[in-house]
């Protein structure tokens, strides 16, 4: 038997055939990675990183593959250029890990063929897939921003237009390329496929080289991790915002069950939370202070002092919605997965490699164009990262779950977690209206949220913002370990599902 939580149901079913061939969660997770850079590629593609966390049973294992920026970058070019970080085009665009991660996944956790876990996906690239309706709204919106992009439009539009909901789409230099990748294996993306990449960035003014991929590895890491309310909550270390949700959910400590929830506290604990993110995460080469100093308890006691009555000023985070996928694999043998993979603003760059299908990120936007920065722009630097993946340790086992959605992400994990502590059952969790800070220090309050705990924000001095367009809350996914077996939510915000193998 096994588990399966993400956000486009094609993918999904691809995830439970491996598993019911016998397959590991971590195959599983390939697979159904593999799968979405097709039938999702408004949040992810071939051209992005990954992040995971994998519960094999014994203990926790934290990946990471995400790629740097060109060695040859020309930074003091972009910063006479640009008064902050442009968002798309070729000074954003960082070297892809994300397939680097499959391998590692695979060399550690896989026991099917790497060849058969990209079968499936090149298959519904080749034969094309059924386009779903939040997937169809989020190509729609991209038609309009890479408007000015040739290669992206003749890669994803049909006859100029965005394919609608319903259509079948065809693939064809996607399929391509995960044919290569299951005939050569996951090290064909920086070999022989990495040479056409780094042909199409010389012919179009880019400045990757082919040693900026045979640099790149993917790497095992040690996971952060933070107790609330009994259990062990686990996420990344840097590049990625991780430490953020661990350093509020540390601030806020154990909640009441008997208690609603204190949505002003934990607005309080992300504002704390994302001040000393955004100070401090960078390139881990370049941190001056390391994350796990955020989550001591000594530390969070002295930022707990912080948390007030009343909304107080900190500095709001970045305004970054991003685009991206979550997935959660668990199998019957005590391996669960959280594995997070994105082109981080919906398609990317708008930057593609139009034989090949492959989109490449825009993750150079996550750079600060402040020379004191830690997260300064620099060659052959990681920048910040927005991605992370979740997991939780209780005495039932390991359960994994994760919120898409740029900034919404930490700020999501802290609504789920919180909800779950209180014992509301992990759909419902998923489904509740949530808060999010937004840029300009407002409290946007998703449709159907609580007014008598929207009007206690607004008596805390907290300005609001309503009814704002689900698509700015993110997607969130869950296996929440029940006894011997898994309860699952997927966000109705995306076109997903839980899917369950027979035994």
């Amino acid at each position: 038997m096994g588990w399966i939580a993400t956000s486009e149901r094609q993918a999904a079913a691809v995830g439970a055939e491996v598993l019911q061939a016998g397959g590991t969660a971590c195959d599983a997770a390939i697979a159904v990675a593999a799968a979405l850079t097709v039938t999702e590629p408004t949040s992810n593609g071939l051209g992005g990183d990954l992040f995971a966390t994998v519960h094999d049973g014994r203990e926790v294992h934290a990946l990471a593959a995400n790629g740097a920026s060109p060695r040859g970058l020309p930074v003091e070019a972009i910063r006479a250029d640009h008064t902050r970080m442009p968002l798309y085009g070729w000074p954003t665009v960082t070297v892809p890990g994300q397939v680097s991660g499959w391998g590692a996944l695979h060399q550690r956790f896989g026991r099917v063929p790497f060849a058969e876990l990209m079968a499936p996906a090149a298959a519904l690239a080749r034969e094309g897939f059924v386009v779903g309706p939040v997937t169809a709204a989020a190509w729609a919106r991209a038609a309009r921003v890479f408007d000015h992009a040739p290669s992206w439009k003749a890669t994803f539009l049909v006859d100029g237009v965005a394919p609608a909901a319903g259509d079948r789409f065809v693939a064809s230099g996607h399929a391509t390329t995960l044919q290569a990748l299951a005939d050569d294996g996951p090290e064909a993306f920086y070999g022989a496929l990495a040479e056409e990449i780094v042909a199409f960035s010389t012919e179009t003014g880019g400045c990757l080289a082919l040693e900026d991929f045979t640099a790149h590895r993917a790497r095992f890491v040690t996971p952060l991790a933070v107790d609330f309310a009994g259990w062990r909550v686990f996420g990344m270390t840097a590049p990625t915002q991780g430490v953020c949700a661990l350093e509020a959910l540390g601030l806020l400590g154990r909640p009441d069950p008997g208690q609603a929830v204190d949505v002003h506290r934990a607005i309080e604990a992300i504002k704390l939370a994302f001040a000393d993110t955004t100070a401090t995460v960078a390139d881990p080469g370049a941190l001056r202070t390391r994350p796990e100093a955020l989550l001591e308890a000594a530390y969070l006691a002295t930022r707990r002092q912080g948390l007030t009555e009343r909304a107080g000023p900190s500095p709001a985070p970045p305004g970054i919605d991003g685009g991206t996928v979550l997935l959660c694999t668990a199998d019957d043998e005590g391996t669960v997965a959280s594995v997070i993979q994105s082109n981080f603003h919906g398609f990317g760059s708008g930057l593609v490699v139009p034989e090949l299908g492959i989109a490449l990120q825009n993750r150079g936007a996550g750079f600060t164009l402040e020379r004191a920065h830690p997260n300064a722009i620099g060659a052959g630097k990681q920048p910040f990262h927005t991605i992370l993946p979740g997991l939780v340790l209780t005495p039932e086992g390991a359960s994994p779950f994760g919120c898409m959605g740029g900034q919404m992400q930490p700020q999501g994990h802290v609504q789920l977690v919180t909800a779950l502590a209180r014992g509301t059952a992990p759909q419902a969790a998923v489904d509740a209206p949530r808060w999010r800070w937004l840029e300009d220090g407002r409290i946007a309050l998703e449709r159907g949220f609580p007014v008598d705990v929207a009007e206690d924000l607004a008596a805390r001095g907290h300005r609001l913002q309503r009814d704002v367009d689900p698509v700015h809350f993110g997607g969130a996914q869950i296996l929440w370990r029940d006894g011997e077996g898994f309860v699952g939510g997927s966000d109705p915000r995306k076109d997903g599902g839980v899917v369950r193998t027979d035994p």
